[in-house]
C-alpha cells in the first residue's frame, strides 16, 4: 500500500502544477471591452447620454491599460525615480529624475485625459460640465490595471482641487486653480498631501511642524513660514502640496493644527525653503517618488480658516479613501 508521500507525488504529476495554474497573459486586449460587469455597472448607474458620450474614452484607455500603459509601467517600475540632492555647482537645488516610461504615463493620465481636472470644471475629455464622479471613477478603475504608483498623484493632484475649490479664499483660488486645473504640462500644477511625520504619524495631532505667520501681501493672500520635517511624502516633488503644521501658541492635539498650500516654486520661479533628503526605497508602487522633506522656514498659504486645518484636510482624505476603495476593488477582481 502506498505512503502518504507517494500519493502526495502521484497527485502533482496527474495534472498542470506550479507554472501552469498562473493565469493567461491579458497584455495586448481591451480591458474596458472584455470586461462585461464593469459595462453592466456603467449602464445601470451612469445615464444613458452620458454612457454614450463617455464610450469611446473608455474604450480608448482601455486598450491603452492592455497594451501602451502596462508596457510602460513595466519599465518605469525597473527604473526607479532618482533624487539628486544638488546641481553640479554644489547648490540645492534638488530636483527628481523620472524615466521617460513615467513620464509619458503622466501625459496619458494628466494631459490628454484630465484625469485629475474633469470633476472640476468642464472642458475635459468634450464635456459641457465638470464629470460626474462616477466617470472619474470609471477612468480611475481603468487606468489602475496598468498603473498602481502614478494613481496616488493623480488623485492627489484631484483631490487637492477639490479641497482647494471647497476652503481657499478668492484671492488663493485666483493665484492658484487656473493651473492646478490645466492640462497644459508647461503650464500646470500637479498635487500632494503632506501629513506624515517621526512623531505624528496614525497620531496626526502629534506633529512636530510649526507655522510662524508673516503677513497678508498685497494680494490678499495670507502667507506663514512652515519648519520642520516629513517623514513619508508620496509625489515627493509636487508643484503644490497641501500641508498640515502648528501655528506656533496654538493649541495641542489635532484641534490646533492650520492647513497650507505649499508650492515648489514660488511666484518668482526661484525654489521654495524646503529640501527633499532622500527618496524611499519601497517594495510597491516604485514607479512613484516618495521620500523625506525638511522645511526651512517654507513660504506657505494658508488655506482656509487657521483653526480648523485637520478638518479641512479630512475632506481630502476621505476623498482619498475613496479613490483606494475603487483601486483595491481593480486589485480583487484581478485575484
Amino acid at each position: 500500500m502506498p505512503d502518504a508521500m507517494s500519493n502526495r507525488t502521484r497527485g502533482m504529476n496527474e495534472g498542470p502544477h506550479g507554472a501552469h495554474h498562473i493565469a493567461p497573459d491579458v497584455h495586448g486586449q481591451n480591458f474596458y471591452a472584455i470586461d462585461r460587469q464593469f459595462q453592466d455597472l456603467m449602464s445601470l448607474y451612469m445615464e444613458p447620454g452620458l454612457r454614450a458620450a463617455m464610450t469611446p474614452h473608455f474604450d480608448r484607455l482601455g486598450a491603452l491599460a492592455g497594451g501602451r500603459l502596462d508596457e510602460l509601467a513595466m519599465i518605469a517600475d525597473r527604473n526607479v525615480p532618482v533624487l539628486h540632492p544638488r546641481d553640479r555647482f554644489g547648490r540645492d537645488e534638488d530636483w527628481i529624475d523620472y524615466h521617460p516610461a513615467y513620464r509619458e504615463m503622466e501625459k496619458i493620465a494628466f494631459d490628454d485625459f484630465g484625469m485629475h481636472a474633469m470633476s472640476h470644471r468642464a472642458g475635459v475629455l468634450g464635456m459641457t460640465e465638470p464629470a460626474h464622479p462616477l466617470v472619474k471613477y470609471a477612468f480611475t478603475y481603468l487606468y489602475v490595471q496598468a498603473e498602481f504608483g502614478l494613481m496616488c498623484p493623480i488623485s492627489m493632484s484631484d483631490t487637492s482641487n477639490f479641497t482647494m475649490k471647497t476652503h481657499a479664499s478668492p484671492e488663493l483660488k485666483r493665484l492658484l486653480m487656473d493651473r492646478l486645473l490645466s492640462q497644459d504640462p508647461a503650464h500646470m500644477m500637479k498635487g500632494a498631501q503632506l501629513m506624515t511625520e517621526k512623531a505624528g504619524g496614525s497620531d496626526v495631532g502629534a506633529l512636530e511642524t510649526e507655522a510662524e505667520r508673516v503677513g497678508v501681501g498685497a494680494d490678499g493672500i495670507e502667507r506663514w513660514k512652515i519648519y520642520g520635517q516629513k517623514w513619508f511624502c508620496s509625489h515627493a516633488d509636487a508643484d503644490l502640496a497641501l500641508i498640515l503644521a502648528r501655528p506656533r501658541g496654538a493649541a495641542p492635539g489635532t484641534q490646533g493644527l492650520g492647513m497650507f498650500a505649499l508650492p515648489r516654486r514660488l511666484e518668482d520661479g526661484s525654489r521654495n525653503s524646503y529640501r527633499i533628503v532622500r527618496l524611499k526605497d519601497k517594495l510597491g508602487t516604485r514607479s512613484m517618488a516618495s521620500g523625506e522633506i525638511v522645511l526651512e522656514g517654507a513660504t506657505a498659504y494658508l488655506v482656509g480658516d487657521v483653526t480648523r486645518g485637520f478638518k479641512q484636510m479630512m475632506s481630502q482624505v476621505n476623498l482619498s479613501r475613496l479613490s483606494h476603495g475603487v483601486r483595491a476593488r481593480t486589485t480583487i477582481d484581478a485575484l
